[in-house]
């Protein structure tokens, strides 16, 4: 726990707030006053005893959550969260696994340790990462931003400093010495890990750039960007903070695409010559068609079956996700609504009875499922056939929001197919990166060829630009 608490007073100073030694020792007593235990005591406990100034206490708050939060995993091996596990059943995560392994190897082979950064990057431990991080990123630095050329400059210095060339040529020589030691499947996972990690690390090192840029602006453009990095943050990142502070920005979408759709429907479909009317027309006037006449698009009503995964690891885009359904529902058309983990519920007689809001948060904490199993999408698909299907018509659009991962239970592809069979269109939104797709215990490449359309949906932003698409097709709804 030293090194930790050193870290993260590192990290306050590298943030800009000035923490001195004595300070520092007062946080260590205190600590050992409070205890671990309590995560609302410790956190006032360092605050006590690090933050001097009033206006320093949300740096602070913000700093805290993000280096000790377990929750927050930017960099993270793909894994299968099914929910939340029962105190005593918690299983050894991928990376752990894997890290483990990776080090007895290493030892049995005689190869040199890997430095400390290389090994938090495999790991995905974002405490060793963000610590080393900031602690190239100065205050002075983050004053001088003043466009994006400027903040691409820092992004590449800061990776500089951290060693990025060093540690993927470490990692390259690493594989290649567990190649010819006979670690075949060893040297795989370091190369594939190194594969994501080339995708992944530089953008998150630019997003952590921009996000201290935005704390040093004035307020009104903070704000600005706060929205604007919480739109491209993760779902899966979230806080129960980012989740209040987007709903006002959520309203702001779902009107958007109420007017949108308002604003079309005014305008009239897609207009087409109706030939047959207009030559009818023109025996009066000696052949000549005088008036045109057209066919117009006839609109279907929005019928919607939209099926949420609630588990912890999706739990945000669902949420959102059914507000701008419902926005939508608004307009016209029916839509049925169900949440599901290892089994699944209807909830659209939430939607009916209470205010939108009020609805979300029932259907995301209240429904008649099992809020701590894991995932079952097979299970769940053949449930919904059976006591739902006559939600499923051949004007209905499915759409599936979840990340496909069923913790290797039986996908149950032929229910998934049934359901397709029976409906207009399918549509998944999958908010995990298409890098993890079909990786761990994700069986969405299996799911893949009954979809009609399968996206990315891993933020807001993409999450109302998927909407705003569906809204303008309305040969979807």
């Amino acid at each position: 726990m030293d090194d930790v608490l050193v870290g993260f007073v590192h990290t306050l100073r590298a943030a800009g707030l000035r923490v001195s030694s004595s300070e520092a020792l007062d946080a260590f007593l205190a600590l050992q006053q409070t205890g671990l235990r309590d995560r609302t005591a410790v956190k006032a406990a360092l605050r006590a005893a690090l933050v001097k100034r009033q206006e320093d206490i949300p740096l602070f708050d913000e700093l805290f959550e993000r280096y000790f939060s377990p929750n927050v995993e930017p960099i993270p091996f793909p894994q299968g969260d099914g929910g939340e596990e029962p105190a005593g059943e918690r299983r050894l995560k991928p990376h752990e696994a894997f890290m483990r392994q990776l080090r007895e190897a290493m030892q049995r082979l005689g190869l040199p340790p890997l430095d400390r950064l290389t090994e938090a990057l495999l790991a995905g431990n974002v405490t060793v990462i963000t610590a080393e991080m900031l602690r190239h990123l100065t205050p002075e630095q983050l004053q001088q931003l003043e466009n994006l050329l400027q903040r691409g400059q820092v992004t590449r210095y800061v990776l500089d400093r951290m060693g990025w060339h060093r540690i993927q040529a470490q990692l390259i020589q690493l594989a290649r010495e567990l190649q010819q030691a006979g670690e075949f499947e060893l040297a795989q996972q370091v190369r594939q890990r190194l594969w994501e990690l080339q995708e992944l690390f530089p953008r998150w090192v630019a997003q952590q750039v921009q996000e201290a840029a935005g704390r040093m602006a004035p307020p009104d453009e903070r704000r600005r960007h706060l929205t604007k990095s919480l739109m491209d943050k993760e779902f899966t990142r979230y806080t129960e903070e980012d989740v209040r502070a987007m709903e006002a920005v959520v309203q702001q979408l779902a009107q958007k695409l109420r007017d949108d759709v308002a604003r079309r429907m005014r305008r009239g479909g897609i207009k087409r010559l109706d030939v047959s009317r207009t030559l009818r027309a023109s025996y009066g006037t000696a052949g000549v068609p005088i008036e045109l006449f057209f066919k117009e698009r006839r609109r279907n009503k929005l019928r919607l079956a939209v099926l949420c995964d609630v588990s912890s690891s999706v739990r945000n885009a669902s949420r959102f996700m059914l507000q701008l359904v419902y926005s939508l529902q608004q307009q016209r058309g029916h839509v049925r609504s169900f949440v599901f983990i290892a089994d699944v519920d209807e909830v659209t007689e939430f939607f009916e009875r209470n205010s939108l809001e009020a609805a979300v948060e029932m259907a995301t904490g209240e429904a008649n499922i099992r809020y701590w199993a894991h995932s079952d999408f097979g299970r769940v698909f053949r449930q919904f056939l059976d006591e739902y299907a006559d939600a499923l018509t051949k004007r209905t659009t499915v759409i599936v929001l979840g990340d496909g991962r069923s913790n290797f239970f039986d996908p149950q592809v032929e229910a998934l197919a049934e359901i397709r069979r029976r409906a207009r269109r399918l549509i998944w939104l999958n908010p995990e990166s298409q890098w993890a797709w079909g990786t761990g215990d994700s069986i969405i490449d299996l799911y893949a060829p009954e979809c009609d359309l399968l996206v990315e949906c891993r933020n807001l932003r993409q999450l109302a630009q998927v909407m705003d698409h569906l809204a303008k097709r309305a040969g979807v709804f």
